[in-house]
């Protein structure tokens, strides 16, 4: 029975972690990835050439074609390219990813500064030799960190170093490693010494009505300064953020879901006792009589009907959420098996059509978080509650008292609490603990621990297999037999 007991306790605090650490860090990604967007945060669409479309290069725009839509955008707008170049110094050669930002760069991007200043628009505007350095870039060619006001050569050129940045030393910064540059100098200077170069990237600070006409306003601003939109990526953070960021959402209201229908089975359960008592008590003695009798019990299941009551309320707010589908992924007949296949494909054949596509450092960022959040969720609707509902359904068979469950629970939370801490700590990102969802995990174990728990107080003594029925909530309507003194 012991072994079974400790079994079971493994198996709910499986269950715990992966509810909490599927909440807890999904949320922490989401948060991570608003931080590193910059001042803007999401709220921004990007414009990538499309090597798919495109092969030659050829849509990549100019200085003038980029003046020309941030006039008709209206709205802030940074532009960059990317390529591979050696950067020099007297004792040392590396192969580096520079960027060329242009004045507005730092608002669509964290540019998390170690030392030094950042590309300005003075520098962009008169094609500056300056050049920002990532720590790891500045380690490997002068062995230090402390490089500001040095030189490198570049492109055949000398660049004064301005600055050195910080490269996110995290999970996601791993993942998007070969995302993040090595180095950024003003865009102007770059297609100065590169003209076939040209601008591959462009990110434009979103409306108010982005979510629903971000992507046709784009491709109209394109079209305006004589572009195919077709030729472009045209990614919507805006979209994109509602439709990530509420995945955790989702394990939140799988969670409270359950915690609900266990709060109303237990009410339920508590009504059923109280009107069963009642009954037999009617049998003998009058209204009055029976209330007075049995005043503690049904004071009782009326308190514990009440805070039920209230818990279930509070958790129907707690959990409420107004769910983000995209208008593109809802058909118009919602039993058309064609369009879902259609779906498929289309995202089947993108992912071909981008195999050696170069990602900006945004697109590459959404796509890693994109990957993370969804899996995260996933472990915990589909894993996470399950084992809850097993350990809990074990621990009852094996008779283990409440006080018991509810010390191992309190244990399991706090334990997952701690290792969710300590894993967001690992992967670069803070952890806050949210009273909402502890509110909600909270409920749901509580719950999930009592429901199998037989009312006690005030039983009338029956035999097993009468006190099996009314612990399963089922009345008691057996005649009562009532002998003289």
């Amino acid at each position: 029975m012991r072994m079974r007991t400790r079994l079971a306790s493994w198996i709910v605090w499986a269950g715990v972690l992966l509810l909490v650490a599927g909440a807890g860090l999904a949320e922490s990604l989401v948060a991570q990835w608003r931080e590193w967007s910059g001042p803007a945060g999401l709220n921004k669409l990007s414009v990538n050439v499309d090597l798919a479309a495109d092969p030659s290069g050829s849509a990549k725009l100019t200085l003038r074609d980029v003046g020309k839509l941030a006039e008709k955008w209206g709205r802030p707008i940074a532009y960059s390219s990317r390529t591979l170049a050696s950067v020099e110094t007297k004792d040392r050669t590396v192969t580096a990813d520079i960027i060329g930002v242009s004045d507005q760069y730092e608002r669509f991007a964290n540019v998390r500064l170690y030392k030094g200043s950042t590309i300005t628009a003075k520098s962009v505007e008169e094609r500056g030799r300056v050049i920002l350095l990532s720590e790891q870039l500045a380690e490997k060619l002068f062995g230090t960190r402390n490089v500001t006001g040095m030189t490198v050569k570049l492109m055949g050129s000398t660049f004064r170093i301005v600055g050195v940045y910080a490269r996110p030393d995290t999970l996601v910064g791993w993942m998007v490693d070969n995302g993040t540059p090595d180095a950024q100098i003003p865009i102007t200077t770059l297609l100065e010494l590169m003209p076939a170069l040209g601008i591959s990237t462009v990110e434009l600070e979103a409306g108010e009505s982005a979510v629903v006409s971000g992507e046709s306003d784009v491709k109209a601003a394109l079209t305006a300064i004589g572009k195919a939109p077709s030729r472009y990526r045209i990614v919507n953070y805006v979209k994109e953020e509602l439709w990530i960021a509420q995945q955790p959402k989702l394990l939140l209201l799988a969670a409270g879901t359950a915690a609900i229908v266990l709060c109303v089975r237990l009410a339920v359960r508590r009504i059923r006792r109280a009107v069963g008592l009642v009954r037999r008590g009617l049998v003998t003695d009058d209204w009055p009589d029976v209330v007075r009798k049995h005043r503690k019990e049904l004071a009782f299941d009326a308190s514990a009907t009440a805070l039920l009551s209230a818990g279930i309320a509070g958790l129907l707010l707690a959990v409420r959420h107004r769910f983000y589908i995209p208008p593109e992924l809802i058909p118009d007949d919602w039993i058309n098996w064609a369009f879902y296949r259609q779906l498929w494909l289309d995202w089947w054949r993108e992912r071909i059509g981008s195999m050696g596509y170069i990602a900006s450092p945004s697109e590459l960022l959404r796509e890693r978080i994109g990957l993370l959040v969804p899996r995260l969720t996933f472990a915990g609707i589909v894993a996470g509650l399950p084992l809850i509902a097993i350990g809990a359904r074990m621990w009852a068979m094996a008779g283990l008292p409440f006080d018991g469950r509810f010390v191992r629970l309190s244990v399991g939370v706090g334990t997952a609490v701690v290792l969710t801490a300590a894993a967001a700590r690992w992967i670069g990102t803070d952890y806050v603990v949210r009273p909402r969802e502890l509110f909600v995990v909270g409920a749901l174990l509580a719950a999930a621990a009592l429901i199998a728990q037989a009312p006690a107080a005030g039983a009338i003594a029956r035999t097993d297999g009468e006190a099996a029925s009314v612990a399963a909530g089922e009345p008691d309507n057996r005649p009562i037999s009532i002998t003289k003194g």
